[in-house]
């Protein structure tokens, strides 16, 4: 595998050889902790910004805006990183956990995209239609889901009956 431009900013960040967190069981309790705070920030931020354009109106708009993205463009290159490294990314069972951590990490986004769009012009319903377009999205998401789900459970059952 060729080594890109992400490659090196996850090495430099992550900086294996060097002191910068510590020996490797520092190195181990210091990632974990990384990870619990992206994964609080990635609920919480969002949410954050749900609420506060509806409390703060119009002119919260695009600064919020430019605040989700720089957010979750750095989630996205977290995700096309590990697929790069060969991990499955869909998953196996959808555990009551998965399925609270997903609504409460979604949900605020759709809640942005719909409070913006009211605080933009309230007398304009269009906000109605990002709201039905939300929800027709997540059962879209929902359905491609179930089919991935499904197409991997069978080509696992296929490789089973090969051994």
């Amino acid at each position: 595998m060729t080594t890109t431009i992400l490659d090196r900013v996850v090495r430099w960040n992550l900086d294996p050889g060097g002191d910068l967190y510590g020996d490797e069981r520092e190195r181990l309790r210091w990632y974990e902790g990384m990870t619990t705070a992206a994964s609080l920030h990635g609920i919480l931020l969002p949410w954050a910004a749900a609420v506060m354009v509806w409390a703060l109106g119009r002119p919260s708009v695009l600064p919020l805006s430019v605040m989700l993205a720089a957010l979750w463009v750095p989630l996205m290159t977290a995700t096309l990183y590990v697929r790069r490294r060969q991990v499955d990314t869909t998953p196996r069972t959808w555990s009551a956990k998965r399925i609270i951590l997903l609504l409460a990490t979604v949900t605020p986004y759709a809640v942005f995209v719909v409070g913006a769009r009211y605080v933009t012009d309230p007398d304009d319903s269009s906000w109605l239609g990002s709201a039905g377009g939300g929800v027709v999205g997540a059962l879209l998401g929902i359905a491609v889901t179930i089919v991935k789900g499904r197409r991997r459970a069978r080509q696992e059952a296929l490789a089973g009956d090969e051994d």
